[in-house]
C-alpha cells in the first residue's frame, strides 16, 4: 500500500498532466470538424446481377435507386473474365485448349495445363492488357488466332484497364464514378497511369493497391485528383503507405451473403447512420439485394436506399458527391510526454491497490502489456491508461453511491490522457488501430476482482479456501453467470461481433439513436450494478464485489469508446454522459425495488413450517 502523501502527490500528477492532455485534447476536437457530405455509391457487379434477375439493364436500375438517393457507382477495373463476357476476347485454360485439339484430331498446342491462353475478338481490346503487365505473355498462333499465353490461371486476377465507353456512359447519366483498380500477381508497369479522368473516389479491389509491393511512388502521384478510400475492417497492403500521401475517404461496405440473408433494410440503415455519427465515415457502399431470403429485391433495396438517404438528411448530412477532407490535427511531442507522464502516475496509484510485492507484479504485466501490445510507441502508453484509469475509480473511492460519478470522471480522466498521447494522423484514420483493444474489457474488470479478494484474504489463503470449499449449485450458477458475462463482452465487441445484438435490443438502441448518440450497453448495464453495491453496505462482501466488478467493466468501456480514435471526442464524451445519466436513473430506481424484494425474500426463507399440509 501507498503512503498517504505518496498517494496525494501521485494524484495531482495525474490532475496536473490534465492541463497539456488538455490542449492536445482541444486541437483534436478542433480538427474534427468534419464535412458534412456523405456520398452512396452502388457495386456495379452486385447491381448488374440483380438487374439479371429482374429482367432490367443495368444502368436502367441504377437511374431507379438515383430518383431515391443513390448518388454513385463503383465500376471495377477490367480482368480477362470481364472482356470475355462482353465479347471482346475469348480465354481457354492450357487443358482446354489441348482437349479441344484432341477431340478435333489436332495436334495439341504445347502449353502448361493451368496456363490462361487469351485472344481479342475485337482490335485493340487487349492493348491495356498487355501494356500494363509484367512478365510479357508469349505469343501462340492456333487454330487461326494469335493466342497470348500467360502463366497461370489469371482470367479473373490480370488487371486490364477501365472499360472507358462504360465509364462515360455511367458519368453521362450523372454518376458519381468510384473506379475499382486491381493490382497484378505478377507486377506492373506504370501503375495509376490509366485511372480515368471521370472518376472521383479510388476503392481498390482485392487485398492489396496497384502497384504493391516496391513500386507506389507512381500510383501517389497519381492519385493526388482522387479521393482514396480506407475501407473499414479490411487491410489493403500498401495502402499503409499512401494514406499519409494522397486525400482519402472512410468507406464501409457489407459482404453480399450478409446482406442477404441477416441484415434487414432497417438494419443497414442503422448501420450506416452509426458509421456516418460515431466513426466520421464519409463514402457509404452499397450492395442491393440479390436473393429473396429476406423477400422482393427490389422492395428491400429500395428500402434500403430510400431510408439511408431520408435519415440521413433528417440527421442534417448532405447527399452528394464529396470534397478533398484536408486533415489539420498536430501533435506535439512535448505534450504528449507531459501527459505521458500522467499515465505512469496513475499506474503507481494502481500499485497502491494491492498489498506487498502484488503492486509491482501488477504494475509490471500492466506495462509489460503495453509494450507487446503497442511496442516502444505512445501506443504503449495508451494501452497502460486503458487498463489502469477503470480500476483507480472503484479502488480508491467506493464510498457511497455517488463513487458510481467520481470513478467515471477518474475514467474520463484517463481517456483525456489517452487520447492525448495516442492521436496522431494515423490512428486518427485508423490507419494503425488501438493496440491490444480486446484486453481493454478484459484486464481492468479481472484486474480489481484480484485486489478486491485480496482486501480479505491473501491468495493462498482464497486458493486453500477455494479447494476445500463445499460446492453448492448456487455457487456453481453464480460463477457460470460471471464467466458468461465477461465472454459476452468479449464475443459483442467491435462491428461484426461473435455473439450479435437481439432483435429487442436493436429496437431499444434504434430508439436512443433516435433521442442522441447511441450509449454503450455495458455501460447501461454496469453503471446501475456498481450503484446497487454501493448503496447495500450490508449485503454480503463477495456479491458486493462482483457488482462493483460488473461497474469496473462499463468503467473500463469507457475507456473503450474513447480507444476509437476515428471517433470524434465530443460523440465519445456526449455517448459516455448520456450512459452516466442513465446509469443512475436506472440504478436509483432498481435500489428500493431489489430491497423490497430481497426483503420479502428472507421474510419467505425464514417463515416457520415447510409449506406440507398434516
Amino acid at each position: 500500500m501507498l503512503d498517504p502523501r505518496l498517494r496525494r502527490l501521485l494524484w495531482i500528477i495525474v490532475v496536473a498532466s490534465l492541463i497539456p492532455a488538455g490542449i492536445l485534447v482541444t486541437r483534436r476536437i478542433q480538427a474534427e470538424g468534419v464535412s458534412e457530405h456523405v456520398a452512396l455509391v452502388m457495386d456495379e457487379q452486385a447491381l448488374a446481377d440483380q438487374a439479371h434477375l429482374l429482367g432490367r439493364s443495368p444502368l436502367e436500375l441504377a437511374q431507379h435507386y438515383q430518383k431515391l438517393g443513390l448518388t454513385g457507382i463503383a465500376i471495377y477495373e477490367d480482368t480477362i473474365d470481364s472482356l470475355v463476357a462482353k465479347g471482346e476476347a475469348v480465354a481457354l485454360l492450357g487443358s482446354e485448349a489441348r482437349a479441344q485439339a484432341l477431340a478435333r484430331g489436332e495436334t495439341p498446342p504445347d502449353v502448361p495445363g493451368d496456363a490462361t491462353l487469351v485472344a481479342a475478338l475485337r482490335p485493340g481490346a487487349l492493348d491495356a492488357l498487355l501494356a500494363k503487365n509484367v512478365p510479357k505473355p508469349r505469343t501462340l498462333d492456333w487454330n487461326g488466332r494469335s493466342w497470348y499465353v500467360y502463366p497461370g490461371d489469371v482470367r479473373s486476377s490480370l488487371p486490364a484497364g477501365p472499360d472507358k465507353a462504360e465509364l462515360q456512359a455511367w458519368s453521362d447519366a450523372g454518376f458519381d464514378i468510384a473506379y475499382r483498380p486491381r493490382n497484378a500477381p505478377y507486377r506492373l508497369l506504370r501503375p495509376g497511369s490509366d485511372f480515368p479522368a471521370s472518376a472521383h473516389y479510388l476503392v481498390y479491389a482485392g487485398t492489396q493497391v496497384a502497384g504493391y509491393p516496391g513500386n507506389l511512388a507512381p500510383v501517389v502521384a497519381a492519385s493526388q485528383p482522387y479521393l482514396t478510400a480506407l475501407i473499414e475492417g479490411t487491410p489493403q497492403d500498401g495502402l499503409d503507405s499512401l494514406l499519409n500521401k494522397v486525400p482519402t475517404v472512410r468507406l464501409l461496405s457489407f459482404n453480399q451473403d450478409y446482406i442477404d440473408r441477416r441484415l434487414s433494410p432497417r438494419d443497414l440503415v442503422d448501420k450506416y447512420m452509426l458509421a456516418v455519427s460515431e466513426r466520421n465515415i464519409r463514402l457509404l457502399y452499397l450492395r442491393p439485394y440479390t436473393t429473396t431470403d429476406q423477400g422482393d429485391l427490389l422492395t428491400n433495396t429500395d428500402r434500403m436506399v430510400s431510408g439511408l438517404t431520408s435519415a440521413l438528411r433528417s440527421a442534417g448530412y448532405d447527399v452528394g458527391p464529396l470534397q478533398a477532407q484536408t486533415f489539420h490535427y498536430h501533435t506535439s511531442a512535448v505534450l504528449r510526454a507531459l501527459a505521458g507522464v500522467g499515465v505512469v502516475a496513475g499506474v503507481l496509484l494502481l500499485v497502491g491497490l494491492f498489498p506487498g510485492v502484488w503492486g509491482v507484479l501488477v504494475a509490471a504485466l500492466v506495462a509489460a502489456l503495453g509494450l507487446l501490445a503497442g511496442g516502444p510507441r505512445w501506443d504503449a502508453l495508451a494501452l497502460m491508461a486503458a487498463l489502469t484509469f477503470p480500476v483507480l475509480g472503484y479502488g480508491h473511492l467506493r464510498k457511497n453511491p455517488w463513487s458510481v460519478v467520481l470513478a467515471t470522471l477518474v475514467s474520463l480522466a484517463g481517456a483525456a490522457l489517452l487520447a492525448a498521447v495516442g492521436s496522431e494522423r494515423d490512428t486518427m484514420l485508423a490507419i494503425r488501430p488501438f493496440a491490444g483493444v480486446g484486453a481493454t474489457l478484459i484486464v481492468p474488470p479481472a484486474l480489481f476482482l484480484f485486489h478486491y479478494a485480496l482486501r480479505f484474504r491473501r491468495p493462498a489463503a482464497w486458493v486453500r479456501d477455494f479447494w476445500r470449499a463445499e460446492v453448492r449449485v448456487g455457487h456453481v450458477a453464480l460463477a457460470l453467470l460471471v464467466v458468461a458475462a465477461l465472454a459476452i463482452a468479449f464475443m459483442r465487441r467491435g462491428n461484426t461481433p461473435i455473439i450479435g445484438a437481439s432483435h429487442a435490443e436493436l429496437a431499444l438502441r434504434q430508439w436512443l439513436s433516435e433521442l442522441f448518440v447511441r450509449p454503450r450497453f455495458k455501460e447501461l448495464i454496469g453503471h446501475p450494478l456498481a450503484l446497487l453495491a454501493l448503496a447495500n453496505p450490508r449485503w454480503p462482501s463477495w456479491f458486493r464485489g462482483l457488482l462493483l466488478t460488473g461497474g469496473v467493466l462499463a468503467q473500463a468501456s469507457v475507456l473503450n469508446t474513447f480507444s476509437h480514435y476515428h471517433t470524434p471526442l465530443l460523440v465519445s464524451a456526449e455517448r459516455t454522459g448520456i450512459a452516466l445519466v442513465i446509469g443512475l436513473v436506472v440504478g436509483f430506481v432498481l435500489v428500493p425495488v431489489l430491497r423490497w424484494v430481497v426483503a420479502l425474500g428472507r421474510a419467505w426463507l425464514t417463515a416457520p413450517g415447510d409449506g406440507r399440509g398434516a
